[in-house]
């Protein structure tokens, strides 16, 4: 009897568990389903927000790249893509500037190289008209010499001309390639001075370049020579007649000054940031020769050497300071 219901206790025990492991296992089933389910809808809205988020920077690149100004995210939210919203809309107006500057400037070095071909043209039929007048036997002496002095100004102005392309295609093909070693500065401002001797004559003009001592520096001498024949040129034609324009060295630990001093019309304070632009003219310049690449030839050749070029003006006169790197 006892037996019995020892056994029917253990049956009923048994039938108690078997169905609690059933309940167990159906829970634990049911919460993996949910659980994946629910991991099954993070990952769709994770991929849908990507497509979302691609979409959208997709179309602030399409929007870059046509130049057009586009909002996409809220720009009042400190956001990644807030940012990189804000730094490729700053890329765009970077970009459009940029294309605006280099269209402004092909359509000046347009203007610049049909007005040197014109002029070109005029000095060559200049030099050809007066060439073929000075064959004529009948000529008096001084009409002889009034033919050889137009010719020879045709020629001199055909000379700049051709000097003035020939630098404008060197700016453009980027061919400027320097070689620094050790030269003598002195040297190299006899040269410039050599250059611009003839026609700082032509107007009475002194150059005066008192130096007892030979100043050495790791320069490309025939560049260097280039970029101070160019200040010394702008020195000459915008001194008058008769004036003075001076050169000096200044040693420093680093460095060795070239100070280029004149007594001329001098440079306005507003242009005094812009003569070293490309291509600028300042309003004193009409009606001398010149397109306005000296200057900024000058600057891009000292930089180039690690050096650099400052200027002070006022109406009694300029000085350009080329800084130039002594090793």
């Amino acid at each position: 009897m006892i037996i019995g219901t020892v056994i029917a206790a253990v049956s009923i025990g048994v039938m108690f568990l078997m169905e609690s492991i059933s309940i167990l296992m159906l829970f634990v089933i049911c919460a993996f389903a949910i659980l994946c389910g629910f991991l099954f809808l993070l990952d769709f809205l994770h991929n849908r927000y990507q497509n979302d988020l691609l979409e959208q920077i997709t179309l602030l690149i399409e929007a870059l790249v046509e130049q057009q100004e586009r909002i996409v995210f809220p720009e009042n939210e400190d956001t990644l893509t807030a940012r990189l919203q804000h730094q490729l809309l700053k890329l765009r107006n970077i970009l459009t500037a940029q294309n605006q500057m280099l269209s402004q400037e092909k359509e000046l070095i347009k203007a610049l190289i049909s007005d040197i071909s014109h002029q070109i043209k005029t000095a060559v039929a200049a030099a050809n008209t007066f060439a073929q007048l000075l064959d004529d036997k009948e000529l008096s002496d001084k009409e002889r010499s009034e033919y050889i002095a137009t010719l020879q100004t045709s020629l001199e102005k055909l000379t700049f001309l051709t000097n003035s392309l020939i630098k404008m295609s060197r700016l453009e093909g980027g061919i400027i390639s320097l070689k620094p070693e050790k030269n003598n500065l002195n040297d190299m401002i006899l040269q410039a001075v050599k250059t611009v001797y003839a026609k700082a004559k032509e107007k009475s003009i002194t150059i005066t370049f008192d130096c007892q001592q030979n100043f050495e520096a790791v320069l490309d001498f025939n560049w260097t020579a280039e970029a101070i024949t160019n200040v010394l040129d702008n020195a000459v034609k915008y001194t008058p007649k008769g004036g003075i324009v001076g050169l000096k060295i200044t040693e420093y630990p680093s460095y060795l000054r070239l100070d280029v001093s004149d007594n001329g019309i001098g440079i306005p304070e507003e242009e005094q940031a812009k003569i070293f632009g490309r291509f600028y003219r300042g309003k004193y310049s009409a009606g001398i020769d010149g397109v306005g690449i000296g200057l900024y030839l000058t600057r891009d050749i000292i930089n180039k050497q690690n050096g650099y070029v400052k200027v002070v003006s006022n109406e009694n006169g300029s000085v350009f300071s080329l800084f130039l790197k002594k090793d």
